[in-house]
């Protein structure tokens, strides 16, 4: 109800109905808290995996999670940042929106680009490996897929010739004994592949700008091929998928998946998988001098949105410590990517023994990447003869 009083108009705030308003607004809201929690009771699994824990945990603040692991691990709650407690309003509040007050970074992380790269988990950082270095995707101009489907058509009338010259060649050679044949090649461990095939590096092209590091023709492929000669030279039959998919840049994964499926399916033997990328980070971020000599960096990526991917990461972790003690400062580390960020999944479902891997960046050169080459086939070359029985060693 209004009244004036010596010129200025008062409101009654005592009045049934601004009352039952108010009440109307508190119950509101409570609603809606509790038909968040629920639904997220509903959606999460009767048993938490640490993937769980990691999605929930990654909502709080440094401060939160100190302040509420203090109560079991009392050395925390003497920490510094854990020295206040956040209040229960707070606490809602982070968990209800993943913003934390205090960082600025979580109002944005979602609107601006950059941002998104604070989400990327650094699991294991290589030397001088911080936020500003993790590992970034970016898709190539839209023109290019003209360029891709005509390449391809080439591609196939050339392996069409090819193949009947290689008909020819092997009914000219049945003179072979069977112990040639039995001692020609060792079978393959490793299968390597390109989900983004036409990633390239701008040394190696006539384009200056990040976004035209790519080529139908000249790319990341060569890197893979010269990882599968590397690996036979030490020992390791490797069979590299260098062809490329008529897919838009946002269903790659799901044609390379069906490549590593029927590989997987026509050879039992393979036992590694790994899907070769360049990073799309400068040259200062991506290079490294060992012994007077220029290395293209490598980072491990793993996917976090499937059940196992925690094997995936322990593969992950022995390569990045063996080439740490083999070539220390090559690799950057070990970084976790979950939905949110992209893929998420990687095909690294399909076999525990599945790898992400960035050679190098946009920046590098050929000759910088198969020195790298030579490096992370020497590293898998030690982690799978270590795994192996002496007895199995092929």
């Amino acid at each position: 109800m209004r009244h004036r009083y010596q010129g200025f108009t008062t409101l009654n705030m005592s009045t049934p109905r601004i009352r039952k308003l108010f009440v109307i607004l508190i119950l509101g809201t409570a609603v809606i808290f509790v038909l968040t929690g629920l639904f997220a009771m509903i959606q999460a699994k009767r048993t938490a995996h640490s993937t769980d824990l990691g999605r929930v945990t990654a909502h709080f603040s440094t401060e939160t999670l100190l302040y509420l692991m203090g109560g079991e691990i009392p050395y925390l709650s003497t920490m510094e940042k854990a020295a206040e407690a956040p209040g229960f309003s707070r606490f809602f509040f982070e968990m209800a929106t993943s913003i934390d007050p205090k960082d600025p970074r979580t109002f944005l992380g979602s609107e601006l680009p950059g941002f998104a790269l604070f989400d990327t988990e650094i699991v294991v950082a290589g030397e001088g490996v911080d936020y500003t270095s993790v590992p970034i995707e970016s898709p190539p101009p839209s023109d290019l897929q003209k360029e891709i489907t005509e390449d391809r058509k080439e591609k196939e009338q050339k392996r069409e010739e090819e193949e009947k010259k290689q008909k020819e060649e092997e009914r000219e050679q049945e003179k072979g004994s069977e112990e040639k044949k039995q001692a020609s090649k060792t079978p393959d461990k490793v299968f390597i592949y390109h989900t983004h095939f036409t990633e390239s590096f701008l040394p190696e092209l006539e384009a200056d700008q990040p976004n035209g590091a790519y080529d139908p023709k000249v790319n990341i492929t060569r890197v893979g091929n010269r990882l599968g000669k590397d690996l036979e030279k030490l020992g390791i039959g490797a069979q590299v998928h260098d062809e490329g998919y008529q897919a838009e840049w946002n269903k790659m994964y799901q044609a390379s998946r069906k490549t590593v499926v029927e590989a997987m399916k026509k050879n039992d033997d393979l036992h590694y998988f790994i899907d070769l990328h360049r990073d799309s980070q400068r040259r200062e971020k991506t290079t490294t001098e060992i012994n007077g000599k220029n290395y293209a960096r490598v980072a491990f990526v793993v996917g976090t949105a499937h059940p196992h991917w925690e094997k995936n990461e322990q593969l992950a972790r022995k390569m990045h410590k063996k080439l740490d003690e083999l070539y220390p400062g090559l690799s950057k580390g070990v970084f976790r990517k979950s939905r949110a960020m992209g893929n998420g999944e990687y095909n690294q479902s399909l076999s525990p023994n599945s790898m992400l891997v960035e050679v190098g960046g946009v920046d590098n050169s050929f000759e910088e990447t198969f020195r790298t080459t030579e490096a992370l086939a020497r590293a898998l070359a030690e982690v799978h003869f270590q795994a192996v029985p002496v007895d199995k060693k092929q």
